[in-house]
Formats: C-alpha cells, structure tokens, sequence
C-alpha cells in the first residue's frame, strides 16, 4: 500500500472511530512520507482524545509555518492549545482557522459528509436510568436533579428529548466530591476525562453506556447568584464559560424508582438558559455558545464558539453555523473576518435550501440490484440523493441479530456511487414519528422516497403526516421483484448447507 494510500486509509479509521487502526497507520505515514502533513495532524486529534494534546504544540506551530493555509492545521492547534489551558492563544488559532476556511469558501467549498449519530439510547431506557440514579444520589444525602435538555425534555414533552444522547444532572457542587464517590461505586466510570473539565464531570454507566453529565451549582460570594457552566481547572477563573440561574429550590418527586428531588421552579431555570421561548423546539440552539443566561464572553467561551462554528460550517449544517455566528457578532460587531463569513454562510444556507433535496432510507446490508433502482429512482425525483444508512442499533432492536455487513462497511459502500452526493447514519427509527422528521427536516430534505411495501403503513402513514406539515412530500418506489437481501441470505445458506 502507497504511503497516501495508507494515509486516506487511517482517516476513514479516525472518522470511523477505530483510533488504535488509524494510529498505527499514521505513524508509518509521518516516517516514511513526512510530506504528507495530515499525518501528524490526525495524529495530534487522537492525542488531544488521550489528553496528550499538548506534547503536540511545538510541531504544529512548525507546520504552520510551513503550510500557513491549512485550516485544519490550525483549527488542530487550536485544540491542542486548549487542552494545554492557554485559552487565548487557542482562541487565536481557531480564529485563524475560520478566516482560512473563509478564504476556501470564496474559492472552491464543498461540504463534509460527516455523520448524524444514532441516540445512544432509548428515551424509556435512559428515564429508567435517570430515576434510579436520582433516587440513588438521594438515598445518599446528595441533592441532584434533572437540569440542562434533560429537564427541558421532561418539563416540554413529557419524556426525554428524542435523541438525546446524555442525562443531565445537576447537584450543589460543594457535594460534587462526594456524588462522584456514589456513582463510582454504583456501576459508572468517569468518561473521557471529563472532556478536561472540573466542571461538569463526566460518566458513563458500565451495563448500558449511557453518558451523564454531572453539572456543580455554586453560588457567587459577591453577588449570592447561583452560577454553573463550563470550568477548567488551574485557569484565572473569569476564563471559564459561566453561566447565572436564579436561585435553586428543590421539592420530593415520586418516580418510579422511588423518590428524587426536582426543582420547585423548573421554568425559571428553563428560560434563564434558553429564553422566554423554551417550549418551542428550535432544532439550531447550540446550548453552549447560544444560551442566554451568559453575561460575557470569557476566553472559553471563545474557543467553544469559534470551534463549533467551525465545525458546523465544514458539515454543512448552515442553519445552525449561522445561529453560533449571530451571537459571536453580538459579543465581536467589528470583527472583519466574522462579517464575511456571516455574508458567506447566508448566502451558502440560501443555496442549500433552495436546492430540492431527496432522502433514501434503508440498511442497504449486501448491496444489490434492488438497492441501486431504489437509489436511482430516488436520485431523478431531485438535485441532490442524501441517503440515510440504519444504524446496526437499529437491526439489534427490531430483529434481534445485526447486519451481515456493519454501518461503517454499508456507508463506506454507498457513499462510493457517483448518485449519492450526501451519506448520514440515521439518528431515528422510522417509527418514532417526531424524532424522524426532525431529523430529516434538519437535513434540509424536500422529498423522501420509501420502498412501496411500506406505503400505507401505520409508521409511515404518521410520518408522512408530520413531514407534510414541515413542507416535506413522501414518494413510493416501485419495488424490484426477485431480489432481496432475505433471498440472498436464504440462497448462500442453501448452497452451503446451513438450515
């Protein structure tokens, strides 16, 4: 294998997650080919994933000079930094990073397919959880409660949010120490170093692996406000993200799982961090640069911004990139280059949503004929074929084996046919009607296009009618007759004797 090879090799393991692989390939790469620049650049972000970021530094700020446009060099940098806690200069390469990706865009800028992550859990599943690990901190003197989108799920839609991919719990952060000691000993391991954060510290249950996030509330000796957000520890504390709440009461709530405290006045809390309109979804609020309980804007808060907006711009996911830049231009108005990007993304977004685009959905496990006159009659009803790869979560759930190939191989495949211009994991199952059309709407889909033998379904019936209201049509294909992935299963196993 060519050392680019093994280089285009090892980023297809990153982007997959399998870290150890792409390691392991990208050190070959920065021996035998070190003008291949990624390399160290991929090798740094699994260094920053291991806490190790900072032994980075130096190189990085060699390759810059050598190759002063590169935003990923500098938006990687700018990570690296930040785990090193020297906030400013972070903050000043992933500036640099927005203004050369502005520079791109005024030239040649295509999207990332980057992926739409399946909710780790079920909504049933992750209450169950929350209640017992509320009751239990309870039962041990530690007074949490449900805080951040797990309170605005169960305080707006009477459940956890659809998708959610944590719970969080907050708690007086005078009794962080001793919460922590109760969930260690009680089935949870402190996850990814809590992201190098005293707060919220992070875990991650050992049976289900679902995550939570432990969120300390303290109170200002000067002001007697109650304060939480994002903090690093050994930093000036006025660099951290800091958030304001009004004072915290608690009353007993009786759950299944017995009794747990909830807060007396959740609205308040509620809209302190999202604003009077709390009980309407808006599917673009990025809690941690947008929420509205922020007084300033401190060094974190920076890094957090221009990352995010950085990150969301490369995938596409112009609508929310825009809603990160409005409030970075309310903290920075005669900042030059975060003006022209506000004039690049409007005008990006414009396109994009004007571009009439089609969803095909399916698990696509051992491509065949029948998937490729699906996708080509899905890819002439528009300008644009996105397909939507069922997660093997999916198949676990609902048949109760998994595919035969897995979600990275069966999106590796599609995304490889010249008709498909877009590929994303599916967040949501079909028939969780709100939490599908969300995500689809989300992809700024005009039309979906299902296999016939669904149509008049009760699943698709109700979706069909929550997309019609979001502007979005529901279109049959006909079905190919004498070919499935069933058959083909059946005829291997006859073939090779198996029952």
């Amino acid at each position: 294998m060519s050392p680019l090879n093994q280089l285009n090799t090892a980023i297809k393991h990153f982007h997959a997650g399998q870290y150890a692989e792409a390691k392991t390939l990208l050190k070959q790469v920065k021996t035998s080919s070190p003008e291949l620049v990624m390399a160290p650049v991929y090798l740094a972000q699994i260094a920053v994933l291991d806490g190790k970021g900072q032994q980075w530094i130096p190189a990085l700020q060699e390759l810059v000079t050598q190759v002063p446009h590169s935003h990923q060099i500098f938006h990687v940098l700018g990570q690296c930094l930040q785990q090193a806690k020297q906030l400013p200069q972070a903050a000043t390469a992933f500036h640099t990073a927005l203004t050369l990706l502005s520079i791109q865009t005024e030239q040649d800028w295509q999207p990332s397919q980057t992926s739409f992550s399946a909710a780790p859990f079920t909504q049933e599943q992750g209450e169950e959880l929350l209640w017992q690990t509320l009751s239990l901190l309870k039962r041990h003197g530690v007074y949490a409660f449900a805080c951040a989108g797990t309170l605005l799920g169960l305080e707006r839609e009477g459940s956890l949010l659809a998708n959610d991919k944590d719970l969080d719990v907050g708690l007086d952060w005078l009794q962080m120490d001793k919460a922590i000691q109760v969930l260690t000993e009680h089935g949870w391991n402190e996850a990814s170093r809590s992201y190098d954060l005293m707060n919220p510290r992070c875990f991650r249950h050992q049976k289900t692996g679902i995550a939570l996030d432990l969120c300390g509330f303290g109170t200002d000796n000067a002001s007697g406000e109650t304060m939480c957000g994002l903090w690093v520890e050994g930093i000036p504390f006025h660099w951290n993200r800091i958030t304001f709440f009004p004072k915290i009461a608690l009353s007993n709530r009786s759950t299944p799982a017995g009794e747990v405290w909830h807060l007396s006045r959740p609205d308040h809390v509620l809209t302190a961090l999202y604003g009077e309109n709390w009980r309407t979804p808006d599917g673009d609020f990025d809690t941690i640069v947008c929420a509205h309980n922020l007084r300033q804007f401190s060094w974190l808060s920076y890094c957090y911004g221009y990352s995010r907006l950085y990150a969301q711009w490369l995938r596409g996911n112009t609508a929310r990139a825009i809603r990160i830049l409005e409030v970075l231009r309310s903290h920075k108005p005669q900042d030059t280059v975060l003006s022209l990007i506000s004039r690049q993304l409007n005008t990006l977004h414009t396109q994009y949503s004007n571009q009439k685009r089609v969803l095909a959905l399916g698990y696509f496990d051992l491509m065949h004929e029948g998937h490729l006159r699906y996708l080509e009659f899905a890819r002439q009803q528009g300008e644009a074929l996105v397909v939507g790869i069922a997660p093997d979560s999916f198949c676990l759930q609902s048949k109760g084996y998994a595919p035969i190939m897995n979600e990275t191989q069966r999106r590796n495949l599609i995304t490889a046919l010249a008709i498909v211009d877009e590929s994303h994991i599916v967040a949501a199952p079909m028939a969780q009607t709100q939490a599908a059309a969300e995500w689809i709407d989300s992809l700024n889909i005009k039309t979906v296009v299902c296999g016939i033998e669904w149509q008049g379904s009760e699943r698709w019936q109700k979706l069909e009618q929550t997309l019609a209201l979001l502007g979005i049509e529901v279109i049959y294909a006909p079905k190919t007759d004498g070919i499935s992935t069933t058959q083909i299963k059946r005829k291997v196993c006859s073939q090779n004797g198996i029952q």
